[in-house]
């Protein structure tokens, strides 16, 4: 990351950036060849992005106001590098708030990251469009950082309900409190958003939402718990949304060793959705590069009265998932990967790995890619 001093192309592209005491510029470009197999539907060969770290481009920036207290900004985008687009985001954390793509694919958009904030020696606010508290949690500790055909969010989220979730991720509209970094280890974060509804309909409190965030850090282990829960007015396709996940690390040098524990639950009108994933993973150091690795299970205890298009009962759609690769460390800013996983359906699943097209029911997924990442 290249840090750009009050450089005047800087303040035309943040606007009155002679304020900052400070102004950086940074991203990640990752790009790779995958190779997939869907169950019952065929193989594909694509060119696909982010299977190391999330293709972005972002600008942040600080400023000292004195007597401890400063004001920054962070805005940060998303980049599928493979094709020259951005990501969408969503204006009010409903379904009706992720707009029409441009034609051709998304345009750029700040849609990992746009706040502006103030701190001072009792922690941190910020406001904007921020991650959820629950996604940090399934960053840190799944082994493949939530990235890849491997991740662990291809069980996770997936297959929950056919509208999406707009705060799987991310959440519009937010206010957070930072804990400060002098608490002997312990860490952790609040957060509440709004739909921006108008009152005194049956939907008005649609897109609002709130989760926290708490941890504790010291030496070689890392450990925390998270949950974020949104309300939606149930119908046939979505409802109040709970997200609960607790995981952590423990880097014993020879290993690092991953655990992760995610229960999903959508309250829709016919009945609740509910799904459990666990995961276990590690990291091996290998010279310049690592070794990871991860096995995770999916539990799905949804209510009887949910039911599959053949008439069986929903909780029978589990699946397993085991995944494989090594990162080949070229620089501190370069290297090369490759990553291979294998999904496996129970019931009527047709849970996927990241990328690939979906395979017929209670069929297997399967997923390699090849890759090259370059953070600036």
């Amino acid at each position: 990351m290249k840090k750009l001093f009050l450089l005047s192309a800087i303040a035309l592209a943040c606007g009155a950036a002679q304020a900052q005491s400070s102004v950086t510029l940074f991203g990640v470009v990752d790009v790779n060849l995958q190779r997939f197999d869907a169950g019952g539907v065929g193989t594909s060969t694509m060119v696909g992005n982010g299977g190391l770290s999330t293709g972005r481009i972002g600008f942040r920036g600080v400023e000292d106001l004195g007597g401890g207290l400063k004001a920054g900004f962070w805005l940060e985008g998303s980049i599928n590098a493979d094709i020259g687009v951005g990501r969408p985001t969503n204006s009010n954390n409903q379904p009706s708030g992720g707009g029409a793509a441009t034609a051709g694919g998304e345009g750029f958009k700040f849609d990992r990251v746009s706040t502006v904030s103030l701190a001072n020696q009792l922690g941190e606010v910020r406001l904007g469009h921020d991650f959820i508290p629950t996604h940090w949690s399934s960053i840190y500790f799944d082994p493949f950082n939530a990235n890849g055909v491997a991740r662990a969010g291809n069980l996770t989220f997936a297959g929950v309900t056919t509208a999406p979730l707009p705060t799987a991720i991310t959440g519009s509209n937010s206010i957070s409190y930072w804990l400060p970094a002098t608490l002997g280890g312990v860490y952790g974060m609040a957060m509440v958003g709004v739909g921006e509804n108008t009152s005194g309909t049956p939907t008005s409190h649609d897109g609002n939402f709130a989760g926290a965030r708490v941890g504790y850090a010291a030496g070689p282990f890392d450990a925390a718990v998270a949950m974020t829960r949104t309300h939606n007015n149930p119908t046939a396709t979505i409802g109040n949304y709970t997200h609960a996940n607790i995981g952590g690390t423990w880097n014993a040098g020879v290993v690092k060793l991953f655990a992760l524990y995610n229960v999903v639950k959508v309250e829709l009108a016919g009945g609740a959705v509910r799904k459990n994933t666990a995961e276990l993973g590690a990291h091996i150091p290998v010279g310049v590069g690592v070794i990871r690795m991860s096995y995770a299970v999916l539990d799905d205890r949804s209510d009887n009265a949910l039911r599959n298009a053949d008439g069986s009962a929903r909780d029978a759609n589990n699946a397993r998932q085991w995944g494989l690769g090594y990162v080949h460390n070229l620089s501190k800013r370069t290297a090369l990967y490759g990553t291979y996983a294998r999904l496996t359906n129970s019931g009527q699943a047709t849970y996927t790995v990241s990328g690939n097209r979906a395979p017929l029911p209670g069929q297997t997924s399967s997923g390699l890619e090849l890759g090259v990442r370059h953070l600036f």
